[in-house]
């Protein structure tokens, strides 16, 4: 299982701005360009760990105050499908 969670960890800590984009369509979260690319410049090179409650946490915070508290509510959502099963 750590395996999985570090892939999903780099992923995240690696993700582009269309990347995310279009991990968010397929799961029902609109972003627009510019969300995409601030939620991007948060999560890069960070070392999050979405795994981690309270480093969840903190990160949706910051990507609530550039995108807003709904989008922030969608992306927490994401991560909870994305660490769900482990």
């Amino acid at each position: 299982m750590k395996l999985f969670e570090t892939m999903i960890n780099h992923k995240i800590n690696k993700i582009k701005d269309y990347e995310l984009q279009s991990i968010a369509s397929q799961h029902g979260v609109s972003l627009t360009q510019n969300e995409a690319y601030n939620i991007s410049r948060i999560l890069a090179g960070r070392n999050i760990n979405v795994f981690d409650t309270v480093q969840r946490q903190n990160v949706l915070s910051e990507i609530a105050e550039v995108a807003g508290s709904k989008t922030a509510n969608q992306i927490g959502k994401l991560f909870t499908q994305l660490t769900a099963n482990f």
